[in-house]
């Protein structure tokens, strides 16, 4: 009998959840006119291309994908909930596999943004070579990482429309990802005084040697190489700095792999916003700690305003880096706990961009 009400009780929270579950499903689904697309960069890349249920034209929208080399296939649940809200306001969505995730057969310990751009603007080539797309009316959306890259691309094409950028910076990879590595830091426990005096000169000084092997090979086996090891083996021998310098020397030099990192960590975007005179939104996370959103803001604010560049900033002051609510980090949250209001913010923004 015991056993019999110890089940009964199960009974309501198991159908909650598989009604919850079942729902996410059911939404968790591209809308729209649906067309598996195949275009080319340096390699072919695997993508899906939507459309209103509505004769065209069509604005559009080419969204791009976050960091990593894995999930970041054109399917995954962020691009669907996504492109259903562009879908909504009348734009036909673009999306596709990021290199390094699905079929795309490439080793991403040598990508460079280099790469990741091309990508993105063979993405925007193929938007463009379709009839029923309004080629006046063209978005783009970054998120975190490629939001590096929207400025060269809107630099490059020439005719964006707008460009959404969401929990992404105008600053370097160096500076914005110095911050991130800052705050894993601090949050595993290291002290301000560890973090500022050691973990970040001695990773700055390791992110600039493979700049300037990068920009210079032959100081791959220089004099700057051996104090630096020399450093980074001091560090590991440590007590608590071995806890976060785990190797206690520098790569061996790999010509490709010195090319990929000298590349990306000297990456800028701030040399296209200021080239660039496109309708901008930035979305960020108050509580981001990916992100350096306390500086992200007033530079905004003040580069806005000193050069007249039409940018508009979004702050959701209790949100981390993936906009959930209620202090969500990350998870298989993707489109149901999103801050309240964001996407209708986000595809609201954009229509408003289009409309004449």
């Amino acid at each position: 009998m015991k056993k019999l009400l110890k089940f009964k009780w199960l009974i309501v929270p198991l159908f909650v959840l598989v009604v919850l579950i079942g729902l996410y499903l059911f939404y968790a689904r591209f809308g729209g006119v649906k067309e598996k697309i195949h275009f080319t960069s340096d390699i072919e890349i695997e993508g899906m291309l939507l459309r209103p249920d509505t004769p065209g034209p069509h604005p559009a929208i080419l969204l791009l994908h976050g960091a990593g080399d894995s999930h970041q296939e054109y399917d995954k649940s962020y691009f669907k909930f996504h492109a259903n809200a562009f879908l909504e306001k009348g734009f036909a969505v673009l999306v596709y596999t990021k290199r390094g995730s699905g079929n795309n057969d490439v080793n991403y310990r040598y990508f460079t943004y280099k790469q990741l751009l091309s990508d993105a603007m063979a993405a925007l080539k193929y938007l463009r070579s379709q009839e029923d797309i309004d080629q006046q009316a063209i978005g783009i959306m970054g998120v975190s990482e490629s939001g590096w890259f929207t400025p060269e691309m809107a630099n490059i094409d020439g005719n964006i429309k707008f460009i959404i950028n969401r929990v992404s910076s105008p600053f370097s990879v160096t500076r914005t990802v110095i911050h991130e590595r800052k705050m894993d830091a601090l949050r595993e426990g290291f002290t301000d005084e560890e973090v500022e005096q050691e973990i970040v000169p001695i990773t700055k000084q390791i992110w600039q040697f493979y700049i300037d092997v990068y920009e210079d090979p032959s100081l791959a086996n220089g004099p700057e190489r051996d104090r630096l090891n020399r450093k980074m083996k001091q560090a590991n021998a440590d007590e608590r700095l071995g806890q976060w310098f785990t190797s206690d020397q520098l790569n061996k030099y790999d010509s490709l792999l010195y090319a990929s990192r000298g590349q990306n960590y000297s990456y800028d975007p701030l040399p296209y916003l200021k080239k660039i005179n496109v309708p901008m939104l930035y979305v960020m996370g108050g509580k981001d700690i990916n992100m350096p959103t306390k500086e992200i803001v007033p530079f905004l604010e003040k580069f806005r305003d000193s050069s007249n560049k039409p940018i508009d900033i979004k702050v959701y002051p209790e949100a981390s880096h993936y906009l959930y609510k209620w202090g969500l980090e990350d998870g298989p949250y993707e489109g149901w706990l999103y801050q309240d209001g964001y996407m209708d913010f986000i595809s609201g923004w954009a229509s408003e961009q289009i409309t004449p």
